[in-house]
This record gives structure tokens, C-alpha cells and sequence, in this order.
């Protein structure tokens, strides 16, 4: 008797009493406790799940927004339109080697850019019926801003509208649908994120070579300006330039042309041929050469070869250290995506709404497997109940006969 009420205590704990029965976790709330905010909240790309946000409660027309903005950031999407900008840009390269002129295949490659025109104005419309709050997200975008400027000329030309001549240079603009692949590129946007971020500051590293740059060609003005000024005489020793001018009007004639000819010396495109030695030669006193060669030398060596470099490892330096602030930022959202939901390599914004869609998916499948778990667990403890009462009442049973055979 004992035996039986020992194993009816443990059966029935006080922790958990067999006449409640423990439910899993379940992801519906009851009206009367507060729901969450959802994660997707602020992502115009994923449909929020508040009634007021459901697919149910949308207008028609935005009905099918989530589903088209799952089908646009999918990683497929992404790779065909990366893959339609570079043929677009291929096709512009053959164009320009085969008719260079445009009067050969004028129809074939017509048709071509019909094409690419209609593909191009159709991806803008899904990515801009794919953001919510009537597209504020997208224009939030840049390089939203440029697709729209880019596609946008692409239909001015196709529908020939009666534009001035000076419009017609916007054809060239073509050439520019290949920058719209630094969006969905990742490699290419990381390293074009890098460099705006690293921009400011090498400002102040340029600004030291400008300011070098234009003292020397301040100095240079005054001490070359005069250099073979009776080029047009006869019997003079240096003759005018094939432009018809002196040397030292030409090339320190004034604190711009001064600071071109600096400009060409700094990129070292035939700097001392075409315009140190002529100032060498032109002086009579030895010591006047002497200073006027270590004048260019000391610039070579001042911007060439230290100021130029400490912009490099400026912009260098800036570059690590923005790339390493987006991989550290990155690196928490891109291990929760499954590789085909995510996009090739969107601007800033669009990749982290398409990961924040990976997340959504990832939290639900941890929530769903939380449940399953819950039940095994309960599960496993009505099992381990169960079988602690038997042996339980195996000892008893064990015991009564034990004593029986004592009595006897």
C-alpha cells in the first residue's frame, strides 16, 4: 500500500500536475497578451504579420507585394539582371567595333536595345512595386535614383521623342548601365562602398599635394617664364614649338599653364625630355642649370614619390578599415540566409532587406522546431514518470513477498 501511494506521488509531482496538461509553445497569442513588434516591420521588401500589414488586408493591387519581393531579391533574380547588364554592355562594345559609325547594322542593333529597354523598364517596375510605404524606400536608395535616370533615358531614345540636338548625347549614357552592376555585384559594391567611405578622408591628404603642386607652379612662373622668349628670332637656340610658341609662354606662361606642366610632371610622362632639360640647356651659368634640375628633382621627389604615396596608403588605410566595419556588420546577418534566398550583392539597403527576409525564415523554423522540441521533452518525461512508477511498484511488490516468506 505504501508502495503504490510513493509511486502516485511521483507521478503526480507538485511541478507539474497530471491533470494540467503542458502545451508547446504555439505562435498564436491569446487576445489578451501584447504581440510583438514584428522584425520585419521596417523592411519595405517583407510584408509585415499585424493584421493591419497581411496579405488579406492589403489593397488589391498590393496584394501580391511580399511575393514579389521575395521573387525579386531571390538570388536567381538578382544573378539574371547582373547577368542582362553585362550583355547589355558587351553588346555596346561590339557595336562600337563592328559599326563604329552606325550605318551597317543599324536594325540588328536597334532591336537589341528595344530589348534591353523593355527588360530594364520592366525590372524597375517590380523593384518598385516590391518596396512599401508607396515607394519612399526606393527613392531612399541611390542607386534606386540612378536606375530610374538610366532607364529613363533608355525610353526618352527609344520613343524618339522631338528633343533638342544637344539631347542626343544621351545616347552615351548606355555606356553608364554597366555602373548599375556595382549594385548586385557584391564584391564590386563592397569595394565602391569602401572607397565613397574612404574618400573624406583622403581629402586632406590631396589637398597637401595640391597645395605643393601649385607653390611650385607659382615659383615657376617667375623663374621660367622667360625661358627661350626669342624663339622667334633668327639664330635663336631653342626654336618655338611645333604650336608656334616660346617654351616659357607655352608651358609657365601663366599659374595654370605652370601648373599643367607640374600636373604632367607628377604622372611622369616625359617630364624631364620635354620640360626640364629644355630649361637646363637654356641657361648659360652652370649654376642656374644646377638649381633649375634640382628644383624638378625635388618636386619628383616630394610629390612622386612621398605625397603621392601617402595618399595611396590613405585611401588604403581607409579602405581596410571600411571594408572591416561592413564585414563585421554583415557577418551576423549573412549566416542566417540560405545562399539561394539571398541577393547577388545589392546596394546597402536592398541586401539588408533581403536578409532580414532570410532572418524572418530562419527565426520561424527555430520556432517551429522549439515547439517540437517542447512536446518530445514532455513526452519524455510522461515516459520516465511512467516507468519510475513501475520500478516503484516492482520494489514494493519485491518487498510484500519478502515479507510474506519472513511470516512463514
Amino acid at each position: 500500500m505504501v508502495g503504490k501511494q510513493a509511486a502516485a506521488h511521483c507521478a503526480r509531482s507538485p511541478q507539474t500536475p497530471m491533470s494540467d496538461v503542458r502545451r508547446p509553445l504555439s505562435p498564436t497569442r491569446s487576445p489578451h497578451t501584447p504581440q510583438r513588434p514584428s522584425l520585419m516591420t521596417n523592411s519595405p521588401h517583407v510584408a509585415d504579420d499585424s493584421p493591419g500589414d497581411s496579405e488579406e488586408s492589403q489593397p488589391g493591387f498590393w496584394k501580391l507585394r511580399p511575393l514579389v519581393a521575395r521573387f525579386y531579391m531571390s538570388f536567381r533574380m538578382q544573378m539574371f539582371v547582373a547577368c542582362l547588364i553585362g550583355a547589355n554592355f558587351v553588346t555596346n562594345m561590339i557595336e562600337k567595333e563592328i559599326d563604329p559609325h552606325g550605318n551597317k547594322y543599324t536594325a540588328e542593333f536597334l532591336i537589341l536595345e528595344y530589348i534591353y529597354n523593355i527588360l530594364f523598364t520592366m525590372e524597375l517596375a517590380i523593384n518598385m512595386y516590391s518596396h512599401s510605404h508607396c515607394c519612399r524606400a526606393f527613392w531612399r536608395s541611390g542607386w534606386n535614383i540612378f536606375d530610374v535616370v538610366v532607364v529613363t533615358i533608355g525610353i526618352v531614345n527609344m520613343v524618339n521623342l522631338p528633343l533638342p540636338a544637344s539631347f542626343s548625347m544621351l545616347r552615351m549614357m548606355r555606356a553608364f548601365r554597366v555602373f548599375r552592376l556595382f549594385k548586385r555585384v557584391r564584391s564590386l559594391n563592397k569595394i565602391i562602398t569602401a572607397l565613397a567611405r574612404a574618400v573624406p578622408g583622403v581629402a586632406n591628404a590631396f589637398l597637401l599635394l595640391t597645395i605643393v603642386m601649385c607653390i611650385y607652379a607659382i615659383l615657376a612662373v617667375e623663374l621660367f617664364i622667360d625661358v627661350g622668349q626669342d624663339c622667334h628670332e633668327v639664330g635663336s637656340k631653342m626654336v618655338p614649338s611645333y604650336r608656334g610658341h616660346c617654351f616659357g609662354e607655352e608651358y609657365f606662361g601663366t599659374f595654370s599653364k605652370s601648373l599643367y606642366s607640374f600636373f604632367q610632371v607628377l604622372t611622369g610622362e616625359s617630364w624631364s625630355e620635354a620640360i626640364a632639360r629644355p630649361v637646363l640647356w637654356w641657361h648659360t651659368d652652370p649654376w642656374l642649370a644646377v638649381g633649375s634640375a634640382f628644383f624638378f628633382v625635388s618636386f619628383v621627389l616630394v610629390t612622386g614619390f612621398v605625397l603621392t604615396n601617402v595618399v595611396v596608403a590613405v585611401l588604403l588605410d581607409k579602405m581596410v578599415d571600411s571594408g572591416e566595419a561592413i564585414e563585421t556588420s554583415g557577418a551576423e546577418i549573412e549566416d542566417f540566409g540560405d545562399k539561394d534566398d539571398l541577393p547577388l550583392g545589392a546596394s546597402n539597403e536592398d541586401g539588408i532587406h533581403g536578409h532580414l527576409v532570410a532572418i524572418e525564415t530562419h527565426i520561424r523554423q527555430l520556432g517551429k522546431a522549439s515547439m517540437e522540441m517542447r512536446a518530445d521533452i514532455d513526452e519524455s518525461k510522461k515516459e520516465m514518470r511512467e516507468q519510475l512508477a513501475a520500478v516503484l511498484a516492482a520494489v514494493n511488490d519485491l518487498r510484500d513477498n519478502q515479507q510474506r516468506s519472513n511470516r512463514l
